[in-house]
């Protein structure tokens, strides 16, 4: 049976405690769920502040017994599965990875099925797409990942749908580009340029720009992909692949300048060598998501830039949890 509405209904989201996750599950609370199953396995602190209808799970996928999720599972009616151990360039964890995003979704699948949930939201990536340049990406296209993370969601797309095929679940794949927003960390998830940027800004420093800065990607903010996210969940149809971006190309050094006006702040950067973005595009096609869900962004890059850097400087301001004890 199709999910029908948020209101009163047992959900469940995995990875609910970070920067996507924990923006969902407030919306979903605001909506009016009755409850909010957050699985996490805590890797960046304590849980964040969360409203009165999640409860949060502490369980780490691919590493703790998967049919211990059962239990938690049970009367739930649909999940978003977020949780994934994410890429980086710095520190690849080949084994890790694989563990926490193949094993660790075959797991909860499993679990989900056997729990009686009948709908399943999957979390999948720019990266299954693999390639760096080019036209806007298309869900039809052949997917030829190039990272072992992009290899563990393309792995995770079909791991879904097979779990969908044996035990009739209902499902939607969500291909997310680069999501942004407030309440996202440098070091949580992808290494972030709008969040170590603002940082830079924030203490009086020049923005950096690998190269020329004419390296492309695909922004999109925070509420836009919960509004996606939500479509997906309430949506009637099964079965399908949705890229979910902005569908515009916007270069690195474009974005600089923005978020340095942001910042009150003036245009000058301070220039690295080039690496191995130089020359890349990797921008969405949406016409899937707007046949799909009825879905089109609706956050322009300079509001949602002045949003986020609106809220790095409240938090920066904020005083510590240790200084209000």
């Amino acid at each position: 049976m199709t999910l029908q509405r948020i209101q009163g209904a047992r959900l469940a989201v995995t990875g609910g405690c970070g920067f996507i996750g924990s923006h969902l599950v407030r919306r979903l609370c605001g909506d009016g769920a009755r409850s909010v199953v957050v699985i996490d396995k805590m890797k960046y602190g304590p849980a964040p502040d969360l409203p009165a209808q999640a409860q949060v799970v502490p369980f780490t996928l691919g590493a703790d017994e998967g049919r211990g999720l059962v239990r938690h599972l049970e009367g739930v009616e649909a999940i978003v599965h977020l949780a994934a151990e994410k890429h980086s360039q710095e520190r690849p964890d080949p084994e890790l990875v694989l563990s926490s995003n193949v094993a660790g979704t075959q797991a909860l699948l499993w679990a989900a099925a056997h729990a009686g949930v009948r709908r399943v939201i999957f979390a999948s990536s720019v990266y299954v797409y693999g390639r760096l340049h080019g036209p806007p990406m298309v869900e039809t296209e052949l997917p030829q990942p190039r990272t072992v993370y992009g290899v563990s969601k393309l792995a995770g797309e079909h791991l879904t749908a097979a779990a969908a095929a044996e035990f009739r679940l209902q499902w939607m794949a969500l291909r997310y580009f680069f999501v942004y927003g407030p309440g996202q960390h440098r070091g949580t998830g992808y290494r972030s340029v709008i969040a170590k940027n603002a940082e830079r800004l924030r203490a009086g420093q020049r923005p950096t720009v690998r190269g020329d800065g004419r390296q492309e990607l695909d922004y999109v903010y925070i509420d836009d992909v919960v509004e996606a996210t939500l479509l997906a969940l309430l949506s009637p149809l099964s079965g399908e692949t949705v890229n979910v971006g902005s569908g515009q190309a916007t270069p690195v050094a474009r974005l600089l300048d923005a978020l340095a006006a942001a910042a009150g702040a003036g245009a000058e950067k301070e220039t690295l060598p080039a690496d191995w973005t130089a020359g890349t595009s990797r921008v969405a096609s949406i016409t899937a998501a707007e046949r799909v869900l009825r879905w089109r962004p609706r956050t322009s890059l300079a509001d949602g830039l002045a949003r986020t850097y609106a809220w790095l400087r409240e938090k920066a301001a904020a005083p510590s949890p240790e200084a209000r004890t």
